[in-house]
């Protein structure tokens, strides 16, 4: 119900699937290797959040919503959560100014949810030799708008999976500054993930 109530600040109708936790959570953990610290934005009911956890346990995941971050808080006491917008993320923690980031972005950015600080964020975090994995709903002209304005700021987006079990279906795309270090985005296709992403999603009756 707090998906219903909040859905100005969530941008959906329910929590994610654990397809999609489960796919997001192995690429987090993959590309976390490259990176200093690695952060979680809009960890939601969890679904995600969890999986991500219990893969990369020295994350630090940022939550504005009371509900989710009680709920997580009680769930993982020994987490670090930090109650707020990401988008003040080194007001809250100035001491990771300075390292190589992972930001994994779960915050909507389709039509209204348009957010120019967010962007200033990524831009920084990408310029600074890290990188973002930023989830898009399809379609994905949805937030276009998101990702053009981060293109005129010189930053590269690339897609990285697809799970269409989810509702609405989702992707994850890869972000980083053209001038950064390059690491790699997008590893080598897995024939089973693949198969596992692309099956169609069957009504129940």
């Amino acid at each position: 119900m707090q998906y219903l109530r909040r859905f100005a600040v969530t941008g959906s109708l329910c929590p994610s699937t654990r397809f999609f936790g489960e796919r997001a959570a192995l690429e987090v953990a993959r590309q976390s290797r490259h990176f200093d610290a690695t952060i979680v934005a809009g960890g939601g009911s969890g679904v995600v959040a969890d999986r991500i956890l219990r893969d990369s346990p020295a994350a630090i995941f940022v939550e504005c919503e009371d509900r989710f971050v009680e709920h997580f808080a009680q769930r993982h006491p020994t987490s670090t959560i930090l109650h707020d917008r990401v988008e003040r993320l080194f007001e809250l923690r100035p001491d990771l100014r300075d390292q190589r980031l992972l930001l994994a972005s779960f915050i909507p950015t389709a039509g209204s949810f348009y957010n120019d600080e967010l962007a200033r964020l990524f831009v920084q975090i990408c310029r600074g030799g890290g990188s973002v994995i930023q989830m898009r709903y399809l379609p994905h002209r949805m937030s276009a708008r998101f990702f053009e304005r981060l293109t005129d700021r010189g930053i590269v987006s690339e897609r990285l999976f697809t799970v269409a079990r989810n509702l609405p279906p989702v992707s994850m795309f890869a972000l980083r500054s053209r001038l950064a270090p390059v690491v790699p985005l997008k590893p080598q296709a897995h024939p089973a993930l693949i198969a596992a992403d692309c099956e169609p999603i069957r009504a129940v009756r």
